[in-house]
């Protein structure tokens, strides 16, 4: 992490970024269809859903860029990732946007590190750090007409006991009442982890312990389809060497209460930290969220 006064070049590479998401399209870097749809209708996969983990800690940032920590406007060092994820509800076979849905992400950084922990090792030996107060790399969009939000965020980092991915939820109120809380990951592919963990500041860290193959939540089983989990919601992924641009598109089937196969346990991997909050149920303050 960087403080403020030596983020000016970064904080130029952003801008950069947030100016030029639009041409990447154009220029063949764009956004590709998740594989959680297919091209027919009757073909249509439901997005599985994937614990929460132990890190979720309900911030309440409304923000697309969070590579940024408000706490001292410190900026998180890594391959910039923009991250484009639109929510679709499936009703009698016909797949539309959804609107209005709150989408959090959160993941760790660089250093395998998430923000707002008390006690928390990324590396699985002995020793533990403190990010208590820090909130980097969290915050939430609202989907707007096309079920659509946008992310600036970096590759996440790995930590012991994962394969690198990143968490997602989706929030659906009606008044202060939580009527859908759909949590899930999101994975990458492996020969683009291996060639983003071979530059700075990823490469001055160990070999990372954790694959897609032998992670497990990666590797739980849909009930519905009988597919590893991970198959399902690895990003679509395209980069010009400077920047990965990656889209999932999350199905959801708002008539079913509940899920009957979660994929993996309750610590996500890893050793949970005393850290972090429950989700409050309330609905997100104020109105649109911001431009991106």
């Amino acid at each position: 992490m960087i403080d403020k006064a030596g983020a000016v070049s970064l904080l130029g590479r952003r801008e950069m970024i947030l100016r030029t998401a639009g041409m990447v399209t154009l220029f063949g870097f764009g956004l590709g269809r998740s594989r959680a749809i297919a091209a027919t209708a009757d073909s249509i996969v439901l997005t599985p859903e994937e614990t929460e983990g132990p890190y979720w800690v309900d911030e309440m940032l409304n923000r697309s860029d969070i590579t940024v920590d408000p706490s001292d406007n410190s900026i998180q060092e890594g391959f910039p990732l923009i991250l484009t994820v639109a929510v679709s509800q499936l009703s009698n076979g016909v797949v539309t946007p959804l609107s209005g849905a709150q989408v959090d992400i959160w993941h760790c950084n660089a250093s395998g590190l998430y923000s707002d922990e008390a006690t928390y090792n990324p590396g699985g030996g002995s020793g533990s750090v403190t990010t208590t107060g820090q909130k980097f790399l969290r915050g939430y969009q609202v989907t707007d007409a096309h079920g659509t939000v946008h992310f600036l965020s970096i590759y996440p980092g790995w930590y012991s006991g994962r394969t690198p991915h990143i968490h997602c939820r989706v929030r659906l109120y009606s008044g202060s009442t939580t009527t859908t809380n759909f949590t899930t990951q999101f994975f990458f592919d492996e020969s683009i982890t291996d060639t983003v963990f071979a530059t700075a500041p990823y490469n001055t860290r160990s070999n990372r312990d954790t694959i897609n193959s032998t992670d497990s939540i990666y590797t739980s089983t849909d009930c519905l389809t009988g597919a590893e989990d991970g198959d399902e919601t690895s990003l679509k992924l395209a980069s010009n060497g400077k920047r990965a641009v990656a889209s999932y598109n999350i199905i959801l089937d708002l008539s079913s209460t509940t899920s009957s196969c979660v994929g993996g346990t309750s610590g996500g991997g890893g050793t949970p930290p005393s850290g972090g909050t429950p989700p409050s149920g309330g609905p997100p303050p104020g109105g649109a969220p911001p431009s991106f």
